[in-house]
């Protein structure tokens, strides 16, 4: 009964740590300037695979990431810089997007709908969903519930999994109803707040890269 208390902790802890740094809702102002053109439907059913690939992305790294960095030499720091570089580049293309004012046509709309389930994974997932951020989360609880007996390391990975899939349906649902809220706001409303967004995504692309960098220590 202890062991699935303190397993249970671990769901909100878990959720909790990952919020702030995949923060849905302003990443989904952030995709909004990458899929204004997509209708609703095409859209509705994109978020649900970004919503599956980031849990499962995130599983994947939560039970299999540290061997593999292991394998390469590479320390989360490094993850954290070079991650931090790749999210900042996304920031600033997405901040000098190129816009158009002339209404898309609808062979045009057809083949931006195909084009965006090439985008699902990357960038889509990772990085603008799942970023270093992220990776370094699950990489650290995975690593700290490496302990214990073998049961209570069951119990605390079942609720690992359970706190990454709740904040991925967090995901999904901000996601699917991101045009919905976007209709709320005029066009010139809704780009400003996507280019808002873009510089914070630089922003925190930066910050993650220079806390990489410091957590490097001397070279």
């Amino acid at each position: 009964m202890t062991s699935v208390l303190i397993a249970l902790k671990i769901i909100p802890m878990i959720f909790a740590a990952l919020f702030p740094v995949v923060n849905p809702i302003g990443t989904a102002l952030v995709l909004y300037g990458m899929t204004r053109e997509v209708d609703d439907q095409t859209w509705k059913s994109t978020s649900r695979k970004i919503a599956l690939f980031s849990f499962l992305f995130l599983a994947f790294f939560f039970f299999f990431g540290s061997y593999i960095l292991k394998l390469f030499g590479i320390s989360i720091p490094v993850v954290q810089f070079s991650g931090g570089v790749v999210l900042a580049m996304m920031g600033w293309q997405l901040l000098n997007q190129a816009e158009t004012s002339q209404p898309a046509s609808k062979e045009s709309i057809q083949e931006y709908d195909s084009l965006i389930d090439t985008k699902v994974f990357y960038p889509f997932t990772f990085p603008i969903t799942i970023g270093p951020g992220g990776l370094a989360v699950v990489l650290t609880f995975s690593a700290h519930l490496d302990r214990g007996t073998r049961l209570v390391v069951t119990l605390e990975q079942g609720a690992a999994m359970v706190g990454i899939f709740l904040m991925c349906v967090v995901v999904s649902i901000c996601y699917r109803h991101l045009h919905k809220m976007t209709k709320r706001f005029s066009p010139a409303s809704a780009l400003a707040i996507s280019k808002i967004m873009a510089f914070f995504v630089l922003c925190i692309g930066v910050e993650i890269a220079v806390a990489g960098f410091k957590a490097l220590g001397p070279l």
